[in-house]
């Protein structure tokens, strides 16, 4: 039978076991990012970027774009979204949502599963409405 003391280091050992996995599992996301801001920032010249920083309309679908095809998971696009400083809280929050809902390896992985043609609809429809909730959302608040 175990006592209180030896259950306690068991469950300490636990945690902090699954700590270090999801600090590692996250790390890891996180320099991903990073890294993925970075080299936006270097190869994409800023007199392009300057084209749709203008204005908000252009802006919030160019980085809704942008979002599915980085493909960067949503622990890392909080990096990506603070390195392009010269877009709208607007469009940077559309990037921040639609990445995680639409992405070219989840419309792989939808039209493995369900067929091209579901994948497409789906993936516009989700596009669409994650970019307007975003519209308006910013809109509203920001």
């Amino acid at each position: 039978m175990k006592t209180v003391h030896q259950a306690a280091r068991g469950g300490l050992r636990a945690f902090t076991a699954g700590l270090q996995h999801d600090f590692l599992h996250a790390g890891g996301f996180l320099v991903l990012g990073a890294a993925a801001a970075a080299t936006f920032s270097i190869v994409v010249p800023r007199s392009v970027l300057d084209l749709f920083t203008g204005s908000p309309w252009p802006s919030v679908p160019l980085l809704a774009l942008l979002a599915v095809v980085l493909c960067v998971c949503s622990e890392a696009d909080a990096f990506v979204a603070a390195s392009l400083s010269g877009f709208s809280p607007t469009a940077r929050l559309a990037f921040m949502v639609v990445g995680p809902m639409v992405d070219l390896k989840l419309i792989a992985l939808q039209a493995g599963t369900f067929g091209r043609s579901f994948a497409l609809r789906f993936s516009s429809v989700t596009w669409v409405v994650a970019v307007a909730s975003s519209v308006l959302v910013g809109w509203w608040l920001l």
